[in-house]
């Protein structure tokens, strides 16, 4: 009867024990997760520190510089532009008339600076006499109607050329430097034609 009592109380008392256990270990899991919320376990995050800053600003590449250029020299200064007006200037020659019985041929023109305010047009012209007897070739058979006004040549042109031959002379005008249109105008006895002349024309090749 002791022995049965001895054993019961002994099984009374474990369960007693592992209760209490369980008891304590739901409490200690309980304030572990008390703490835990309140963030006493939870590490504070580590700040990553930026990395130091270099003083010397990083220049950018040099440039190359343009082709043709020379460093250290000055700058070449660019080409005039616009159109020139170079003297002596050819014009466009080879022009034949017939006046009378005179041929005329311009063999060359030119037109070139006399001074600040004057030009310079010099023809070379061939003469063909076609008559039985001498002509005439001389300044008289020429004028030069400069923007509508007729001029007579300075050139001072004067020989007689025999019938059935040639000669060759040179008649020259002085016009305004500002002058925009010329005729040639080539008189015989009592006929006379007229040659316009081109002063921004080169010769024909």
């Amino acid at each position: 009867m002791a022995e049965e009592q001895r054993s019961q109380g002994w099984w009374q008392t474990v369960p007693g024990i592992l209760t209490a256990t369980a008891g304590i270990i739901t409490a200690i899991a309980g304030l572990i997760a008390a703490l835990h919320q309140a963030g006493v376990f939870t590490s504070a995050p580590k700040q990553v520190q930026p990395p130091p800053s270099s003083s010397a600003t990083t220049a950018p590449p040099p440039t190359s510089p343009p082709a043709g250029a020379i460093s250290g020299a000055n700058p070449t200064p660019p080409a005039p532009t616009g159109p020139a007006t170079p003297y002596p200037r050819a014009l466009t020659a080879g022009t034949e008339v017939r006046v009378g019985s005179a041929t005329y041929r311009i063999l060359a023109a030119q037109l070139d600076r006399r001074n600040a305010e004057t030009l310079t047009l010099r023809f070379t012209v061939r003469m063909t006499n076609g008559e039985r007897f001498p002509t005439n070739f001389w300044d008289e058979s020429f004028r030069l109607r400069v923007d509508g006004v007729p001029k007579a040549p300075v050139s001072n042109l004067n020989k007689l050329v025999p019938a059935q031959s040639a000669e060759e002379g040179v008649v020259e005008f002085v016009i305004p430097a500002a002058t925009q249109a010329v005729v040639l105008q080539v008189r015989q006895a009592d006929e006379s034609t007229e040659i316009p002349v081109d002063l921004s024309s080169k010769p024909r090749g």
